[in-house]
């Protein structure tokens, strides 16, 4: 064992020159190579000592030495990382500089990227060469976790600058955890596009760099990329810190919005990741149902009894149908999530979708909301004192509801059997406003034959008729009917029932051979009506509002 002895002397002797030296070692290509050689000479000679059953003292004192080369190894390795850090002049995807109009500040601000095939040269070749010999000699030595885990906090700055230059924070979920809804918005808007270049772009940009260098040591590999890309994936908390959040109905959108960022990184997702970014997709999903289910139970529930004094749409009906059409922009992403089991084998999470039917999932919940709504209608109605306005506040509401069904997507998954039955309700609330209102006129004109010659009793009816119609046109002018081609069918419908009424009613008169001093031309009263009709179809204020359900103020 003596001449292992002397072995290990030399060994130290030459090694200590390099260990020794207060600069890097990689300063000098020629130190570098003969530091490795002699790191490979140690390495080898304590196999062979190993295979021998060696003095355990003297194989202790070859480990204590290589020991401290790894430990100069890794310093060499986060050195090199470190002097090719982020270079700040660099052009980088997906940012731009927000330029400042007073000062020369500027902030990174994330834009979109349509093409994410583009691997980020975050070190030159020939740094990546010299990591990869430093690696293997670590690996080799028996120190490839701690070679990793120095790669991982070298790596750290880059990737901290990356995810800055992009706008965003890792610990945003912390950082804005008492920001108002509006301000959440505003950070969402940066998170989508940011979070797509960094699972698009910069993470398998990681994982090509971590192979390179730890090229043949999957396992290591492996450690150095999760470990350094954790502040990538504290990006996610972020997501379900919204999801949780985000509890009232306008938070439906940009939730959306994050399912559709999260839903479009899966094809490109690292193995790695699979379980992280699986639960925020979960969790996005489950929050957008818990989300539509709230909206029903808040119509459902709300408790407003105001209506509008002349019977128009209702702001929650706005509201509602406004919101529906909106959220109908993305009905192929609701599809997905109405359906969806989360949790399932299927890591992918594809289900078979078919939207365009009116029995789909969200076809049947959005029905659901809709035949909800109506239901709360009918009962604010009741809140008139007049039935006649009742109905045109249900008619106007249920004609505004059709409208905004057919004007978009809401028709493809109702479908028109469902139109159809608020089509029938709409007609059955017409027919009830002119059994309300005209049904009485016509009773006035009721004429009992005992009396058909008595010019009396048919002026009398005809006065009456006639002081009833401009009672009815005073009061009626006022409400509204905001649909003007509804106005039209109004007035045709009620024209029906009364002018053959007043016309057997004027026959009767002239047959007694008496002009009678009340008299109504039948054109007059034909006119009364149409212009009836006319007045409550005038321009309107189709006004919007902002309608918040009570239950949440």
């Amino acid at each position: 064992m003596a001449g292992m002895e002397d072995t290990l002397q030399a060994l130290n002797d030459l090694i200590s020159q390099f260990l020794c030296l207060n600069r890097p070692l990689w300063s000098s290509s020629d130190d570098a190579d003969a530091f490795l050689e002699a790191v490979d000479e140690l390495t080898s000679t304590i196999h062979s000592l190993e295979s021998m059953s060696a003095d355990h003292i003297l194989l202790e004192s070859f480990d204590h030495l290589l020991e401290r080369c790894s430990l100069r190894l890794g310093e060499e390795l986060q050195h090199l990382i470190d002097a090719s850090g982020f270079d700040t002049n660099c052009s980088y995807p997906n940012t731009r500089k927000s330029h400042d109009d007073d000062d020369d500040r500027h902030t990174l601000v994330a834009q979109p990227v349509s093409n994410f095939d583009i691997i980020v040269d975050a070190l030159p070749e020939g740094v990546i060469f010299e990591a990869n010999r430093i690696a293997k000699r670590m690996v080799a030595a028996g120190f490839g976790d701690s070679c990793a885990e120095t790669y991982a906090a070298s790596r750290l700055n880059f990737i901290d600058e990356s995810i800055a230059r992009l706008g965003v924070h890792a610990q945003m979920a912390e950082m804005f955890k008492s920001a108002s809804w509006e301000e959440l918005e505003t950070q969402i808007m940066c998170w989508i596009p940011a979070i797509r270049v960094v699972f698009h772009i910069l993470i398998p940009s990681e994982r090509h760099l971590c192979d390179s260098i730890f090229e043949g040591f999957t396992s290591y590999s492996d450690v150095a990329f999760v470990t350094a890309c954790h502040p990538f994936l504290q990006l996610l908390s972020f997501g379900n810190f919204i999801a949780a959040a985000g509890k009232n109905p306008e938070c439906l959108f940009r939730i959306v919005d994050m399912y559709d960022a999260v839903r479009d990184i899966l094809p490109v997702l690292d193995d790695a990741f699979n379980p992280e970014v699986a639960a925020l997709r979960e969790c996005l999903g489950l929050s957008i149902k818990a989300i539509l289910m709230a909206l029903e139970n808040l119509v459902r529930r709300d408790p407003s009894e105001s209506c509008p004094l002349d019977g128009g749409v209702h702001p929650m009906t706005r509201y509602v149908m406004n919101y529906l059409v909106t959220a109908c922009v993305s009905r192929h992403t609701l599809e997905e999530v109405m359906l969806l089991e989360f949790g399932s084998s299927d890591p992918s999470g594809n289900c078979p979708i078919e939207p365009d039917r009116p029995t789909s999932s969200l076809a049947v919940h959005l029905a659901w909301i809709v035949d909800v709504l109506m239901g709360n209608l009918v009962s604010k109605s009741k809140v008139y004192r007049h039935a006649p306005l009742s109905c045109v506040f249900l008619v106007n509401n249920g004609i505004y509801i059709i409208k905004k069904v057919n004007g978009c997507e809401l028709k493809v998954l109702l479908g028109e059997d469902w139109i159809k039955v608020i089509h029938s309700k709409v007609n059955q609330w017409i027919l009830e406003y002119r059994r309300a209102t005209w049904g009485k006129a016509i009773m006035i004109l009721e004429m009992d034959k005992r009396f058909c010659s008595n010019v009396n009793v048919i002026t009398e009816k005809l006065s009456r008729f006639k002081n009833f119609v401009e009672a009815i046109c005073q009061v009626q002018s006022r409400w509204v009917l905001v649909d003007k081609q509804q106005g039209v069918d109004f007035s045709i419908l009620v024209e029906e029932l009364v002018i053959p009424a007043y016309r057997d009613m004027a026959e009767m008169l002239k047959a007694t051979g008496s002009a009678g001093e009340s008299y109504m031309r039948l054109e007059d009263v034909r006119s009364r009506i149409q212009q009836l009709f006319k007045a409550m179809t005038r321009e309107t204020s189709l006004r919007t509002g902002d309608f918040v359900f009570t239950t949440l103020q």
